[in-house]
């Protein structure tokens, strides 16, 4: 079996800091996570949900948090339904290191190995980009607050 993992990183103008405030605000996710919300309390074992709320239409993506060192390690499950209802589950795990003035964020998103994981390897690794220049975006035109 392929390990459909999607690795992408970002370097940014910005703090660390700057940086895990846009990954656990929602009202910053919102502005660059395809206009979603992120809702946890940000402990180990805790729900993390992803709510995109579109005219009458609300979208829930939800896990749980797994691991979390606040301004340096986000790591998190994702469930994923199919249209048939299969079930899958995402690993995403956000790493934030700081060098020569700059932050790095590095983004993993293991998509798992079930039914359909070529196509959300492939989806996975698109929509990451469009998040990840955001936030990029996001932070460096000081948009924050």
């Amino acid at each position: 079996m392929n390990n459909h993992t999607v690795k992408k990183e970002v370097k940014i103008k910005g703090t660390p800091y700057q940086v895990w405030e846009a990954l656990v605000n929602p009202q910053l996710t919102k502005q660059y996570f395809f206009n979603c919300e992120v809702i946890s309390d940000w402990k180990p074992g805790s729900d993390i949900t992803f709510i995109r709320k579109f005219l009458w239409m609300k979208y829930e993506l939800k896990g749980t948090v797994v691991d979390i060192h606040p301004g340096k390690l986000l790591k998190y499950t994702l469930k994923n339904t199919g249209k048939e209802g299969s079930q899958s589950e995402s690993i995403v795990t956000d790493t934030i290191t700081f060098a020569n003035g700059m932050t790095k964020l590095t983004i993993e998103d293991n998509v798992g190995n079930t039914e359909g994981a070529e196509k959300r390897f492939n989806k996975s690794e698109k929509g990451w980009d469009k998040v990840l220049g955001g936030l990029k975006e996001l932070i460096e035109n000081k948009n924050m607050f």
